[in-house]
């Protein structure tokens, strides 16, 4: 269930895939219109959106299930990031866009943007960690409702990362959560996902 479903494929058509009628989570948080082919007026009725609390440890759970399945099966996502997921009919997410993912081991062509982006060599391949720290910067944006350092120049940020010094998250749900990722003191996406539940179901 958090896979976006590929309906079929043909040379006329190109991929035709579940339709998703809430756009992506980094649209949805950020208030914008989904991305779509139809007409303005046919677009959900959006207006101003009240996220609740459940919601938000609803869809923090969703990504790190969407990436703990991706990483049992063998593929790092290699670009976990919000408009990377997509939002169905019951605002529940699905991972999308595998074009640089990395299958079985092989190099991956995709890459983190800043703000999900664990500092490294950047010809160095993404990891389990790499991974867990964009998911990590992925539940700071769902919780706080905007990226990490989003006022901050990239340089800037990196700088701060590197050095391990990130945004406070003691007053967001998950808090904790979101610092052992970002420091690779989580061991799986698994790990991440049962915590989540845990306190979702609580």
């Amino acid at each position: 269930p958090r896979l976006l479903q590929m309906i079929r494929y043909s040379r006329d058509e190109g991929l035709v895939l579940e339709y998703m009628p809430n756009g992506n989570l980094g649209f949805y948080l950020r208030g914008e219109e989904p991305m779509t082919r139809l007409e303005p007026h046919l677009w959900p009725e959006r207006g101003a959106v009240e996220i609740s609390p459940v919601q938000r440890l609803q869809w923090a759970c969703d990504a790190a299930e969407g990436l703990k399945v991706l990483h049992e099966h063998g593929v790092l996502h290699c670009d976990v990031r919000s408009d990377n997921f997509m939002l169905d009919e019951e605002l529940r997410l699905k991972i999308i866009d595998f074009e640089g993912s990395s299958f079985d081991g092989a190099k991956g062509s995709a890459m983190e943007s800043t703000r999900y982006f664990l500092p490294r060599p950047r010809e160095e391949m993404s990891t389990v960690m790499t991974e867990l720290f964009a998911l990590g910067s992925l539940v700071y944006e769902i919780m706080a409702g905007k990226q990490p350092y989003v006022e901050l120049e990239d340089e800037e940020v990196t700088d701060l990362y590197t050095r391990k010094r990130f945004p406070p998250v003691d007053h967001l749900p998950c808090g904790d959560i979101i610092m052992k990722c970002w420091l690779s003191e989580a061991n799986s996406a698994e790990d991440v996902y049962n915590s989540i539940k845990a306190r979702l179901e609580n």
